[in-house]
This record gives C-alpha cells, structure tokens and sequence, in this order.
C-alpha cells in the first residue's frame, strides 16, 4: 500500500507498507560443537553411540524438543501418516512430507515429496539435498537436527 502525503514546504513524501510476514528467519550459522552444546549430556553420549552406518535427527528446539529419530534404514519416510517411520502430527506436515535416504557410502539425503508446505534444510526450499552433521531439516512446523557419528565423513566437508 502506498500513501501519499503533503510536507510543510510543500513537498510530498510517499510511504510504502511492506508485506514481510511470508519471509523466513535467516538461521545463524553455528559450528558443530555450538549445536553440540545445546543438547544435554545424555543426547550427546547417545549421539556417540550411533554406530557408523547410521544417524539421528534430533528437535533441538520448538515442537516435539527432545523427541530424536534413529536413521537406521536404508529409507525413512517423514509425514502426517501415522504409517510413517517419523509420525509428525500437525497440518503443517504433509501426510507423505519428504524422506531421508542412506546411500552404501553411509552418506544421507532428504527427498521432499512434493509436499504442501515443502521441506527446507537450513532454512533453504529443497527438493533433494544432502544431509551434514547440524544440518537443520525443516518439516511443517518441526525443526530436526542431524547428527551422524564423528567417524562418518561430513558430506559438508567441515569436520
């Protein structure tokens, strides 16, 4: 919406309003041992125990806080389907939402299903990405973070 309006020296001044609510929070990129120190000891030894062919997601903050996902399959389904390996139950979750595949290098991805309100890794839209320890996975309204074992080989290349 724009408004125009007259100033004392007889100029005028237009204002514009700006829609910003659609836009999304910029998360702050945090090193690996700063997303480590936001869980508790307990999740950080079981974050030890993953054996090497596997991984965990873990919702650090915001609905489900605390709840944490073995990734233990070659693929792991995520959605609003109580049939889902990772049961989410809001509407802001797509019943089929996205899901995350093992490759044989031990190396994980997520896939979104074309879902309603997409699937977004560090805050970014994507269709398909692969996955690295403290990435942030986003579905619906549910903040996951991925953690894999120290042994395991970063996909992002900074251990």
């Amino acid at each position: 919406m724009n408004v125009s309006s007259d100033l004392p020296n007889g100029k005028s001044e237009l204002t514009s309003t700006l829609n910003l609510s659609s836009l999304r929070a910029v998360r702050d990129e945090k090193s690996e041992s700063e997303i480590l120190d936001l869980l508790s000891s307990n999740e950080r030894e079981i974050i030890e125990q993953i054996p090497g062919n596997c991984a965990m997601l873990i919702s650090i903050a915001g609905p489900g806080k605390g709840a944490r996902f073995l990734l233990d399959r070659d693929c792991v389904t995520i959605g609003r389907d109580p049939q889902s390996d990772i049961f989410l139950d809001d509407i802001t979750v797509s019943r089929k939402h996205c899901e995350i595949l093992r490759s044989t290098k031990n190396q994980f991805e997520v896939v979104d299903l074309k879902s309603l309100n997409g699937t977004y890794l560090n805050t970014v839209s994507t269709a398909r990405s692969s996955l690295g320890r403290g990435d942030e996975i986003q579905v619906g309204k549910f903040r996951l973070t991925f953690f894999q074992p120290a042994s395991v080989k970063n996909n992002r290349g900074d251990e």
